[in-house]
């Protein structure tokens, strides 16, 4: 076992938003976009040490279009570090349907919004609900710079095994980057960071972890007794030490490690898998899923005939037109969209922007 002093607990406070799910994008931007950026604001202003991590940069876009006032007191909290950009991706989509190309843009867009809006840019591939990720996930996440993958859903019905708490992922290609693959499931807060690092983490002789808390589907904001558990905890001067920290802390920390030290991390390769939440849904609606292919084939031929009418010196290349194109794309891609698991009101806007 490691020395209890150099063991850290990166405790992330979340609360996940499905953009549409039993409910219309209408309701998402009515309801749960200002509660998640309202309830959080109180929070930051109760506990100072407080710090909130969200996911998908579209939920941004949209605060910033209907909530400019909510949104420049959210720049405001991201510039102070409190609220903190994750995920990297533009959408909070599925991993598996997508191409590579439209994977990458997704990261591309993502954080390109975070850079020019937040001054921020996040460095993890964070998918608290998704309902599996293929092997080639790795590679393209390290193509695009990444450097960790944080789920809590293998937690809830994985086809296999979850091989550790913290460790390696590396792709057919040979590239890496950290997983957090039981990253605890952020509805069911534990009362303690440090009983649930004893417990749980101790067993696996790992000297970090990371700890997810918060709410799911909704938006929202974490359960105020499990911030005030936190944020107490991260107070404290004895060893474990606790941190109140953003999604992708804890992979910042181990990039900057020593590579022998790195080197110990457990190494997992291959695809990870869920038995219920993966079941059946690859397999439905088949019709979105012919025309998201369809419409990535169509955005890669316009790009390629406007490359070389740009060359040829014919026409502008159009590049924001494709941008939007390829947004709009992604924005299906979400993982309760594409897979065919939303409501029928979220397939008659599929119809009209994928036809």
């Amino acid at each position: 076992m490691q020395n209890k002093k150099n063991k850290i607990i990166y405790t992330v406070a979340t609360a996940h938003l499905d953009t549409s799910w039993h409910w219309p994008l209408e309701t998402t931007i009515a309801e749960y976009l200002p509660k998640t950026l309202e309830d959080n604001f109180a929070l930051f202003k109760k506990y100072p040490n407080y710090t909130f991590s969200f996911e998908g940069a579209y939920r941004y876009a949209l605060a910033e279009e209907y909530y400019p006032e909510l949104f420049k007191e959210l720049q405001t909290y991201i510039t102070q570090g409190r609220w903190r950009v994750a995920g990297s991706a533009w959408e909070n989509g599925d991993v598996n349907l997508p191409s590579p190309e439209a994977l990458m843009r997704n990261f591309l867009f993502g954080n390109r919004y975070f850079c020019q809006k937040c001054g921020a840019t996040s460095c993890d591939v964070f998918l608290p609900d998704c309902f599996g990720f293929g092997a080639a996930l790795p590679g393209v996440a390290a193509h695009m710079g990444l450097k960790g993958f944080v789920t809590q859903k293998l937690t809830w019905g994985s086809a296999g095994r979850v091989p550790f708490a913290l460790g390696c992922w590396q792709g057919p290609d040979g590239s890496k980057i950290f997983a957090c693959p039981d990253a605890h499931n952020y509805a069911a807060a534990p009362k303690s960071a440090r009983r649930h690092f004893a417990i749980r983490l101790a067993l696996r002789k790992s000297d970090r972890a990371l700890l997810l808390h918060g709410v799911g589907d909704q938006g929202g904001a974490p359960n105020e007794a499990s911030v005030r558990v936190m944020c107490a905890e991260a107070a404290q001067t004895t060893p474990p030490q606790t941190k109140c920290a953003g999604s992708d802390d804890i992979f910042r920390d181990l990039a900057a490690l020593p590579a022998a030290q790195r080197a110990t991390l457990p190494l997992y390769k291959g695809e990870w898998l869920l038995s219920d939440h993966g079941t059946g849904c690859y397999t439905a609606r088949t019709w979105s899923k012919r025309w998201n292919r369809k419409a990535e084939q169509l955005a890669f031929a316009a790009e390629t005939a406007g490359a070389f009418a740009c060359f040829l010196g014919r026409q502008e290349y159009p590049r924001a037109q494709l941008n939007a194109a390829w947004q709009r794309i992604i924005t299906h891609q979400f993982h309760d969209d594409i897979t065919g698991t939303s409501n029928e009101i979220s397939y008659r806007r599929n119809w009209n922007d994928l036809m």
